[in-house]
């Protein structure tokens, strides 16, 4: 089933960035220097807390390692389709997201106004995401220079005391610093570095917590338990919803990555190594942090598991737990930092037309999402409507209106964009062409528009 094809007129302009080999359309553009160099960036970009805390815990509450059926099979169906559509867009067009839909005359009944709509809301919820995402990581940083320091750190502590704010600064302006760089010469070089430590660090966890006294009975039990929940509405909730989480999908991200693609057939060969790099970090750290938690004894979860139990047990274990404490939150840090740099990346590329000032009032709203993020956990405990800011923001952007954004970037990708020749032009083998066709423009819509459904039906929210 092939999509319905309406003329697209493509416009003028320069490429975003402006360095690198000639682009499509004469000009110079920024890109990997190699497929391994977009597959680093993007299982950076991919790889993130999400595997390392949210994955364990929301396995282990829906079906533990039963959880991968569903998982496995949304993946598939959706999160690699939309992997496809986003990267290949990106590829094709050359522009950022946002002036790509405002300007595409594909479907010209489409207002200019709802195309613009359809083009913000994603870069919106990425940069305010970014922004308390940016307060997240400069948690893990703070905690793993406090480790390394020897101060035992607490969550207590750290809510107690503003030096937090100094990490975040850190932060963002090292971000600020390598994204200016562009693909090649700046996020490049940082995730051919970060990525394979982030594994190893991953691994060394891992192999920990089959030291730790009935770490085989622990494995061994989560295939006894939980097949049930493989036929529950609930379980492919969570599934769908974590691997648009995890895989980076659904805020156009991966459009952005694929801007800078030398080939645009290294995308489709790339997706299944970041897609299975992607899940191969979320099982290595639901095996270790489940194992973990089961010989401290706790039920905690989330950022509680690992912001206050983690490193209450690293402390009672002496030397060997400060190491694994500096470990375990460099691990973190790896994972969040390379995500941030992704994120900032979209962020950049898609509102670079509109010029230095409006870019550093852009720039300037980030560093006080952040900010006011980290102060929420600080002493001044600033709150909105009862709640701490950076919770309050994670519930409207990253929780809320996700399922939202990606809606709209299937939206933007699969008919706002031309799409007729998408598959051939990132490497999708000629007899798959039709059942991509019909999962862009069919399956992945349908099952983002249940998942919205189902949201709201289940109270989930």
């Amino acid at each position: 089933m092939r999509l319905p094809v309406v003329r697209f007129k493509y416009w003028g302009g320069k490429s975003i960035a402006s360095v690198g080999m000639a682009g499509r359309n004469g000009l110079k553009r920024d890109v990997w220097s190699s497929k391994m160099g977009f597959v680093l960036a993007s299982i950076g970009a991919a790889v993130g807390l999400g595997n390392i805390w949210r994955f364990p815990y929301i396995a282990s509450g829906n079906g533990g390692i039963w959880f991968l059926v569903p998982y496995l099979v949304c993946l598939a169906l959706v999160g690699i389709p939309l992997f496809l559509l986003e990267a290949g867009q990106g590829y094709i067009t050359n522009h950022g997201f946002f002036q790509s839909i405002e300007k595409s005359r594909n479907v010209p009944f489409i207002k200019k106004r709802l195309r613009q709509a359809i083009g913000l809301l994603p870069v919106a919820v990425n940069t305010v995401i970014l922004g308390y995402y940016l307060a997240i990581c400069s948690w893990t940083l703070w905690f793993a220079v406090s480790f390394l320091l020897g101060r035992q750190p607490t969550f207590a502590s750290m809510q107690a005391s503003f030096t937090p704010l100094a990490a975040f600064v850190i932060v963002f302006a090292s971000a600020v610093a390598v994204v200016a760089k562009g693909a090649s010469r700046g996020i490049e070089p940082v995730a051919d570095k970060l990525v394979p430590l982030l594994f190893i660090f991953l691994s060394v966890l891992f192999l920990y917590s089959l030291t730790i006294p009935g770490a085989v009975a622990n494995v061994t039990g989560l295939f006894l338990t939980g097949f049930d929940s493989i036929f529950m509405p609930r379980t492919w909730y969570y599934a769908l919803s974590q691997v648009l989480f995890s895989l980076s999908v659904g805020y156009g991200i991966m459009y952005t990555y694929g801007m800078h693609v030398k080939s645009g057939r290294q995308i489709y060969q790339a997706s299944w190594e970041i897609a299975g790099a992607d899940t191969s970090a979320s099982v290595l750290a639901f095996l270790a942090i489940t194992g973990i938690a089961a010989s401290i004894g706790i039920s905690q979860s989330g950022l509680a598991l690992s912001f206050e139990a983690l490193p209450g047990f690293f402390e009672g274990l002496g030397i060997i737990g400060a190491l694994l404490g500096t470990s375990f939150f460099v691990l973190l840090f790896f994972a969040a930092y390379t995500s941030v740099l992704a994120m900032f990346a979209h962020t950049r590329a898609s509102l670079a037309f509109l010029g230095r000032e409006v870019n550093a009032i852009v720039y300037a709203g980030l560093f006080a999402v952040g900010a006011v993020s980290i102060l929420s956990y600080s002493p001044l405990r600033l709150e909105i409507f009862g709640a701490r800011v950076l919770d309050v923001l994670d519930f409207v952007f990253g929780t809320y209106l996700a399922p939202f954004s990606a809606l709209a970037v299937v939206i933007a990708c699969a008919y706002l964009l031309p799409h007729r020749k998408i598959a051939e032009k990132i490497g999708v083998p000629a007899k798959y062409s039709d059942a991509f066709s019909f999962a862009i423009s069919r399956l992945v819509p349908v099952a983002l528009v249940l998942l919205i459904i189902f949201s709201h039906m289940s109270g989930l929210y």
